[in-house]
Parts: C-alpha cells; structure tokens; sequence
C-alpha cells in the first residue's frame, strides 16, 4: 500500500451544479484527466485537492467515445506523479479503486479483476469486484505496485460489486494525442472517427466527414432561474459561483472568513442560506438562549440543532420572482455571510461557545 499512498495525493474531486467525480494529476501535461460524463454539458468546474484547496478548471478536450476528458488548471500543482501500466491486466490481479464516491472524503476500496477485456459498444473494459460508486467515475484504478491500470468508469447498479474502468492504454493515447495537438485554450472535441479535435459545432467531421452528434458532444447545461440568480447574486458579491459548487442541483457552499455558508433550496418550495455558527458552550446556556432569541438579527435568525447554533434565511421561491424583489432578496442572501462572520466570533467571545467542524478559524487569523 505504501506504493498507492505516494499518488493518492493526485486524485482529485471534481465538482459540478449536478454531480460529482474523480479525477487525476498528470503532472508532465499540468492537467486533471477524467471520464467525459462526469463533466457533459459543464466548460468549467471546479477541482479539489485532498488537503481541501479548490481550483477552478476549464474543460479543454472531450472524447465522448472513449469517455475521457482533459480539464486544464490556472496554475501547475506540486502533487504526485503518476505512472501508467504498461502491462495489461490478468484475471484475478489485485486492483484498487481510489476516488471520492457521493461526495465522500477519498476512498480507496479494494477488489480483484473478474475480467480483463469486457467489450460494449466498441471500447474496452476491465471488470472489476472492487466498489466502484456514483463518484468514482473518472478516478485510477491501480494495482499492487501504484501503477494505474484503468480509470473508474460505470458499474451495474442492480448488481453486486460489477464495475468497469477504461483500460490505462486509452489514457495514455489519449495523453499522446493532447500533446501532438498542442491545445491550450477553448472547449475542443474529438471526432468518434477520426480522433482529430473539432473547436467549433458542425454536423460532420471536417476531417473523415464522419456524422457528429453535435447535440451530445457541445451541448452545454443550461442554468435553470433558480441557478441563475443564485449563481448572478454569488458573481456580483464576489464569489465564484464555479467554487461554490458541490456537486448536488441547487446547493453552493462557500467560506466567508471562518464562516462556512449553504445556500440550498428546500422541497422546491424555499431558497435557504445557512451557516453553522459555533458549538453550544457547556456553561451559561440560559443567557446564550436569551442573546439568541433577542439579538436583532433580521432578517436572518438564529436556529438550533443538536449542539450547533446556525443563522439561517429563508425566502419563498414565489417571492424570489416577484416584480422588484430580486434586488432585495440578493442582498440579504448573501448578506448572511458577512453577518456569519462576525457572530461567530462574537459568540465565542461572550459566551464561551466552541468552534464547529465546519469553521475555519485559521482562515479568520488569516484574513486579520
């Protein structure tokens, strides 16, 4: 394990405003590769390290028949290199599928190869026992010796411990393809055919004339109302909306000094904003219950669960569309964060109260 424990630095979390995946350093080329449907329909989103530190990556190559894509970063990262099979796989082979399944911290989960050549619609797969999870998609599967062998790429979902990663010579080609065509800017697609790179929409490949599903391979996702505002009222108090991203439909998370705030729609009915404050002290409680039920803090209020006090808002989502509404309603959204940021530290200083998992104090001394 020691071998794996070297790149697991490298597999990175991708995130976007419907899903999320896992993907990999390469350190030669300065860019996250991942599978293609893990980012369909995004130009941008955004990467995270394990140690927490987020980027904002721009989707550069697509291969929707081999189900790759290439994101580029702003800046090269001092992680890990890797390193690509050169072997291929044999059945029963040990193999580790390293990620962030649901969203979760990474993971690495451990299985044997049922198959070393499982073919569907043209490509070629390696079956794997190991748990290959919704996030999973995009990150290396590696053998004993922390070469990676495949990329994580589908499982059976009605089936147990089914999964398939796309074989490490697909990877690598298309790694060798990047280079000789040189990109470094727009969003470009490969031709299914030919596998020259297409920068603009067109129903044939200017190549080989092979016919281009334009629809599937440029299509970019649309934001729906609710996106558009949050995202708009994010941009214009300075948050990048691509950061605040987590991966789930209409849920942004970002920090504003030690505060971490949500931002999340509620049973399609209410637009909330909330940030977990601070831990309840053990001491004094009757008059921390006082401050919280007299404080003036509207239009955000101070609410309670288990051992944890949030300032929340909250807007009905037929208010946030209603004639001359949308101005005030964005201001105080986002104006919870700063009010955040100054009541948990207030809370700490007179009332004894503790830090919650979720703040970031550091960030707080930082910014000071």
């Amino acid at each position: 394990m020691e071998s794996i424990d070297r790149i697991k630095d490298a597999v990175v979390k991708i995130l976007t405003g419907v899903a999320t995946g896992s993907g990999t350093y390469c350190r030669d080329h300065k860019v996250v590769v991942t599978n293609f449907h893990v980012v369909k329909g995004e130009r941008r989103v955004a990467v995270e390290l394990s140690k927490g530190q987020k980027y904002t990556g721009t989707v550069l190559v697509a291969n929707p028949q081999r189900d790759i894509a290439i994101i580029s970063l702003p800046q090269p990262l001092d992680l890990p290199q890797v390193r690509f099979g050169t072997t291929k796989v044999v059945q029963q082979e040990r193999v580790y599928a390293l990620g962030y399944p649901y969203d979760l911290p990474f993971t690495i989960t451990e299985g044997t190869v049922s198959s070393p050549e499982h073919i569907d619609r043209g490509n070629k797969y390696i079956q794997t026992d190991a748990a290959i999870n919704p996030g999973n998609s995009g990150g290396p599967l590696v053998n004993e010796h922390g070469e990676i062998v495949g990329m994580n790429t589908q499982m059976y979902r009605d089936a147990q411990n089914i999964g398939f990663a796309l074989p490490a010579e697909y990877v690598v080609e298309e790694m060798e393809m990047f280079s000789e065509d040189d990109v470094e800017s727009g969003y470009n697609v490969r031709c299914p055919s030919c596998m020259v790179l297409l920068e603009n929409k067109a129903d044939y490949c200017e190549n080989c004339g092979a016919k281009i599903a334009v629809d599937e391979f440029f299509e970019q996702r649309p934001l729906n109302d609710i996106e558009a505002f949050v995202e708009g009222q994010l941009q214009k108090h300075g948050h990048d909306p691509i950061m605040a991203r987590r991966g789930s439909p209409l849920y942004w998370e970002f920090y504003k000094g030690s505060a971490q705030i949500r931002i999340f729609v509620y049973k399609n009915d209410f637009l909330f904003a909330s940030s977990p404050l601070v831990k309840l002290p053990r001491k004094n409680l009757v008059e921390l219950y006082q401050h919280m039920l007299t404080a003036p803090v509207l239009p955000y209020r101070f609410t309670l669960t288990n051992d944890i006090i949030y300032l929340s808002y909250r807007v009905h989502i037929s208010d946030l569309f209603a004639q001359g509404q949308q101005e005030r309603i964005g201001h105080e959204l986002l104006g919870l964060s700063e009010k955040a940021d100054e009541l948990d530290n207030q809370l700490i200083e007179q009332f004894n109260c503790k830090w919650t998992s979720f703040s970031r104090p550091e960030t707080e001394t930082a910014e000071a």
